[in-house]
């Protein structure tokens, strides 16, 4: 019965290292697995801040955009008003130039003020009118560069979930 129990012993000994092997292997399995989460955590967090900052870039550009648009109607308002002005004036100096045709006499030194009044108010909506062109299609331009910023932000989330799923 001694050498059973010797024989016995052993045996246990034996199944206590192999359980010991086992349950270390399981425990760095574990840890390592444990590390890849955390790799894999930093690198979701750092996507999602990078996500949130291109969001809040495309919500300021969207800010500036709908200032930039607010500004080109304002400017376009008053460019109208301006040039229902200058079609007034203008009604007013073809009268006068039917007057003259007929016949009556101005003084051409009002006259000629009155036109160079009229080249310089057209000059100046001119240059409006170009600068508000400019500011629109500046805008068109951004509004567009945004639209394909979010549409490549679609399609690397999309391609995120699919790798998350497969």
């Amino acid at each position: 019965t001694y050498e059973e129990l010797r024989e016995e012993n052993c045996m246990l000994r034996w199944k206590i290292r192999s359980m010991q092997s086992f349950s270390e292997s399981q425990a760095r399995t574990v840890r390592s697995l444990e590390r890849r989460l955390k790799a894999n955590m930093v690198k979701e967090e750092r996507e999602a801040q990078g996500l949130e900052s291109l969001v809040q870039q495309t919500e300021r550009s969207l800010q500036l955009m709908t200032q930039r648009a607010l500004e080109a109607e304002n400017n376009v308002e008053k460019l109208k008003r301006e040039m229902f002005l200058l079609q007034g004036e203008l009604e007013n100096f073809k009268a006068e130039n039917e007057n003259l045709r007929a016949g009556q006499t101005t003084d051409l030194g009002a006259m000629k003020q009155n036109i160079d009044i009229a080249l310089q108010n057209l000059h100046r909506i001119v240059s409006g009118a170009n600068w508000s062109i400019r500011q629109l299609v500046s805008g068109a331009e951004l509004l567009h560069f945004v639209a394909e910023l979010l549409k490549s932000t679609g399609k690397i989330s999309e391609v995120e979930a699919e790798a998350e799923d497969g």
